[in-house]
């Protein structure tokens, strides 16, 4: 456990430059947009919307980047000493991935709060362009429960929605962080099978890659496009909508908002653990090698 912490320690130290990194462009930027908006430079308003819906959608990409730096550093610069550090290649990887999580939640922290500070600081019905107009334009096609009321309190729909902003922002904010973890140990499978052949395939080792790829997409999204995933992952169906209060279930309608279900996020979990023990069981087998 000494040894693992102490690994921890040193992963930590090497992707503290990332980290402060992730943040100081993020705080110049928003800093930047919120002296804009305050001296009423033209389209102000509609840069903090998309600056703030960056730093929120940029969760989905900050650990993947993180767990690959610190995985593609240690092959790169120690792999001799691999073979000298008594932790096997699940210790290793659990490492990065610590460390990788610990930034990425520090991120999460600041990013989160300079997000708020910009939709916070504009008009949502003014900064969204025809907002009204756009729902109106699509909601003959949609067919859509609850859409007609919408239509007819866009208004209310755009008020409501910058009520419940910091809400808004934590779920995708954290549902891209989950979704950034499940990116990164698939990256980590990929990366770690094609360096594991590297010395075989020569060229070609980045085929192991396209065929880890295929199963992360065309295997999988087989999967769970059959009538026996559906019967034993279709379990525990919550709306979307069901997370907010009880005025914005009513502006929204039900169906609106779709639906998250426990018995897909238990699935991706499982496949997580295995990507896990498959990348810690090359980790193993690249040390020997």
């Amino acid at each position: 456990m000494t040894v693992w912490l102490t690994m921890l320690k040193k992963d930590i130290w090497m992707l503290k430059s990332q980290w402060l990194g992730f943040m100081a462009v993020s705080v110049v930027v928003t800093a930047a947009v919120l002296i804009a908006h305050a001296l009423g430079i033209l389209d102000a308003a509609r840069s903090a919307v998309i600056v703030g819906m960056a730093l929120t959608g940029s969760l989905f990409v900050v650990f993947p980047a993180q767990l690959y730096r610190g995985i593609n550093r240690e092959v790169k610069g120690s792999a001799a000493l691999w073979l000298q550090t008594p932790v096997s290649g699940w210790a290793m990887l659990g490492s990065k991935l610590v460390s990788s999580l610990i930034g990425s939640v520090t991120y999460f922290v600041v990013a989160y709060f300079l997000a708020l500070a910009l939709f916070h600081s504009v008009n949502l019905m003014h900064a969204l362009p025809s907002v009204h107009h756009q729902i109106q334009g699509h909601a003959p096609r949609s067919g859509i429960p609850g859409q007609r009321s919408l239509v007819k309190d866009a208004p209310a729909y755009v008020d409501a929605v910058a009520g419940q902003m910091p809400r808004i922002e934590f779920y995708v904010m954290a549902g891209l962080l989950g979704v950034g973890l499940y990116l990164a140990l698939w990256i980590s499978l990929i990366y770690m099978a094609v360096r594991s052949v590297k010395n075989q395939f020569k060229r070609f080792g980045w085929l192991v890659g396209l065929g880890v790829v295929l199963v992360a997409t065309w295997g999988l999204g087989g999967l769970k496009s059959t009538a026996l995933y559906a019967r034993t992952f279709g379990w525990g169906k919550v709306a979307v909508v069901d997370l907010f209060p009880s005025h914005v279930r009513v502006l929204v309608g039900r169906h609106l908002l779709g639906a998250i279900v426990a018995g897909h996020l238990a699935f991706d979990a499982i496949i997580g653990v295995l990507l896990f023990y498959l990348t810690g069981l090359i980790i193993d087998r690249y040390m020997e090698v």
